[in-house]
C-alpha cells in the first residue's frame, strides 16, 4: 500500500486541575517549555524531538508526532508513568485516552486534472479554489476521512481514526481518479 503515516494524534483527560508551572518544575526532562504569555498549554517532549504532549491546567492532555499506533500509546503509558511518579496521578488512572486523527500521505498513479476532479467527484463534496490553495478538498461522505489532491498526484489523508479508513480513503480516490479523469 503507497499510503503512509505523516502523523497520529491522541488525547486523554487525566481527571484532575493541574498546577501547570509546578508540573514543569517537577518533569525530568529537560523537552518541557512553559511560557502563559505565548500559550496556556504545558509542552512535553520525553526524548528530544520525540512526540510532543500538550498538557492544560484542565487535566486534558494531546500527544501529536507520531508515526505509529505504538509510538502514540508507548508515549501514553510512558506520560502517566511519569505523572503517576510524580503523585499527580493514580497509577491506574483512567484517562479515555482515544486516537483523535491519523495523518497519511500518498500518492496517485498518475497526474490528476483537479478541475475535472471537482466535476467529476460532484460540486457539493470538493472545494477547489486554485486561487487560495492549490489542492482539491475532497469530502467524501462515505468515508471519515478528509483528502487534499494535488495536481501532482500527491495526496494527504487528514481526519480517519485508523489507518485503516486512510487506506480505504485512498482506494476510494483512487478508483475515482480512474473513472473520471
Amino acid at each position: 500500500m503507497t499510503v503512509e503515516i505523516a502523523n497520529i494524534v491522541g488525547s486523554g483527560d487525566l481527571g484532575v486541575e493541574l498546577d501547570i508551572e509546578a508540573l514543569e518544575a517537577d518533569l525530568s526532562t529537560p523537552y518541557s517549555e512553559y511560557d502563559p504569555s505565548n500559550y496556556h498549554g504545558l509542552y512535553v517532549r520525553l526524548e528530544e524531538n520525540g512526540p510532543l504532549i500538550t498538557v492544560y491546567r484542565s487535566g486534558k492532555y494531546i500527544i501529536t508526532g507520531c508515526a505509529s499506533m505504538e509510538s502514540l500509546h508507548e508515549t501514553n503509558e510512558e506520560f502517566l508513568g511519569m505523572l503517576a511518579d510524580l503523585g499527580v496521578t493514580e497509577e491506574d488512572t483512567q484517562t479515555g485516552f482515544t486516537v483523535e486523527n491519523v495523518v497519511c500521505t500518498a500518492m496517485l498513479d498518475e497526474l490528476v486534472s483537479l478541475n475535472a476532479l471537482a466535476i467529476g467527484l460532484g460540486l457539493e463534496v470538493t472545494e477547489y479554489e486554485p486561487e487560495q490553495f492549490p489542492g482539491l478538498v475532497y469530502r467524501p461522505e462515505e468515508i471519515g476521512a478528509v483528502l487534499l489532491v494535488f495536481a501532482n498526484g500527491k495526496m494527504v489523508i487528514t481526519g480517519a481514526k485508523d489507518t485503516e479508513t486512510a487506506e480505504s480513503a485512498y482506494e476510494h480516490l483512487q478508483s475515482k481518479v480512474q473513472e473520471f479523469v
